[in-house]
């Protein structure tokens, strides 16, 4: 496989034999582990962080691919913070002694900063801004509290994956005569959560911008709004909580700082809706939303998106035409269409075994090692195709036969705002043409017929998707996104506002 960045094929070369399957496919890697918010997180990780050892160069851009070297990025863990927001609400699994003496002394330590003199009143304002930031908890659920996760509304919130190592954490941290080793001797290597997926993204991201400095530049400005631009309070206040524990243990801010690589995608697949995910983010971030909102569209976005790269990868590693997705909007139990978009899912899901299984081959997978191997490629990333489809609800149903795509709430508004520039609209008709165009996405009976060109399916059943579209009318009616003209003209509109100042 050739690789994008092409000078990381030696790294794909050392790993081409040995699998797993489900990387040599789809790049270094996707991982069931990973959650909704974990892909849009480690995505702006790689974007926020800087790329040099001393932490002034690169926050908020891309790496410059034209310098041929490792895409290196230096993340800020932020572990006091982490502590101070998560600690008490957390199992101590993967704690020592010393993580319990530091978060007593962190809460001892903000209050003596509050300037009142009750002491006790000064602690209750100290668990109000504990709960003020835990308030903003992406993910929690049984995890060691060092690997809770934030919404990245700010870069304080935009916090790398961590192991707690306890057992060596135990024997190597020495508070008292080497302070720095509290938050330090944590592995911040195994992506166990951060698995990766946003990292692939990111690649995804760089590869459709193809050099192009005047969107690079817009896309950077948009993505610096949205984690920089209006929440600026809480960033502050994030930052004062980490900054006061470094100052009061003189801590190095680039010792503490963690060296970090991008690894690999393919070059060939996920180029070929490079661009259009790049002109979608752009759009989208280009609306005034609720920031609060925006993160939470935009995480369901980037996984929708996310799943589009693997789906047109396994068509381009197959050597076949990209897969249709036959959207079922009507969700009825009998219905022609629905029968039509569940064989299309099936062989959506076929390819993806196909592919599996051909790298199988390719790779010299010994018999007695294949079906373990195969698993694991499929559950990392046939499953997880799956899994967060159906999160998203653009998978339906959750449970039980006859899967197929559909199209959810909030998949709907983040397509309308990456498809429609803010204040533009378009016809019905041109919006259908236009979601085809960039998804394969099927919902009426002209694109199902323009999908007969590269496919075996039964032209004259295209008028059974009349109604799929007046579902789809009946939908966007109902979310504020479709005005109707005539009986026969319907305008899909972008109402939201641009930023102020969005740069070209």
């Amino acid at each position: 496989m050739e690789t994008f960045p092409k000078w990381m094929e030696d790294d794909y070369r050392k790993i081409a034999n040995k699998g797993p399957l489900s990387t040599l496919i789809f790049g270094h890697r996707f991982k069931s582990d990973q959650t909704l918010y974990e892909y849009l997180t480690e995505f702006l990780l790689v974007f926020v962080s800087a790329k040099n050892a001393d932490l002034n160069e690169g926050k908020m851009h891309f790496h410059d691919i034209t310098i041929e070297k490792s895409l290196s990025y230096w993340v800020e863990p932020r572990m006091a913070l982490r502590r101070f927001i998560f600690y008490d609400k957390a199992k101590k699994k993967g704690s020592i002694p010393a993580d319990t003496e530091a978060y007593r002394e962190m809460i001892n330590l903000i209050s003596d900063k509050i300037d009142i003199g009750d002491k006790e009143l000064a602690k209750e304002y100290v668990e109000d801004i504990q709960d003020l930031f835990h308030g903003y908890a992406a993910v929690v659920r049984n995890r060691f509290w060092g690997a809770q996760t934030l919404l990245p509304i700010c870069p304080e919130f935009v916090l790398c994956g961590v192991d707690p190592t306890e057992k060596k954490r135990k024997k190597d941290v020495n508070w008292e005569e080497d302070p720095q080793s509290l938050d330090t001797k944590f592995d911040f290597t195994k992506h166990n959560f951060l698995s990766r997926g946003g990292e692939l993204y990111y690649l995804h991201l760089l590869q459709g911008l193809d050099g192009d400095k005047n969107r690079q530049n817009k896309l950077e400005h948009l993505l610096n709004d949205l984690v920089n631009g209006q929440c600026q309070k809480i960033s502050k206040l994030a930052n004062y909580v980490q900054e006061s524990w470094e100052e009061q243990y003189l801590l190095d801010k680039t010792a503490l700082s963690q060296k970090l690589e991008v690894a690999y995608i393919p070059a060939t697949g996920y180029k070929e809706c490079g661009r259009s995910s790049v002109d979608e983010l752009i759009s989208y971030l280009s609306c005034k939303l609720h920031p609060i909102t925006r993160i939470e569209i935009l995480a369901k976005g980037v996984m929708f998106q996310i799943m589009r790269m693997m789906s047109f990868r396994v068509a381009d590693y197959l050597g076949k035409e990209t897969p249709i997705w036959i959207v079922d909007m009507k969700a009825e139990n009998t219905d022609t269409v629905k029968k039509i978009a569940h064989e299309s899912f099936r062989s959506l899901e076929s390819d993806f075994m196909t592919a599996i299984n051909k790298m199988a081959n390719e790779a010299g997978i010994a018999d007695d090692e294949r079906m373990k191997k195969v698993r694991e490629a499929r559950i990392n990333s046939l499953d997880i195709f799956k899994s967060k489809g159906k999160e998203l609800q653009c998978i339906i149903p959750i449970s039980g036969p006859f899967e197929r795509f559909t199209l959810s709430e909030d998949t709907i508004r983040f397509l309308v705002l990456s498809l429609i520039q803010p204040g533009d609209k378009m016809t019905l008709k041109m919006f259908l043409e236009k979601l085809y165009q960039n998804y394969r996405i099927v919902i009426g009976p002209e694109e199902y017929r323009k999908s007969m060109q590269d496919s075996s399916m039964d032209s004259s059943l295209a008028n059974n998707f009349s109604e799929n579209v007046v579902a789809f009318q009946q939908f966007l009616r109902s979310t504020g996104f479709l005005k109707e003209l005539s009986d026969a003209t319907s305008i899909v509109i972008n109402p939201y506002e641009p930023i102020e100042e969005v740069i070209s």
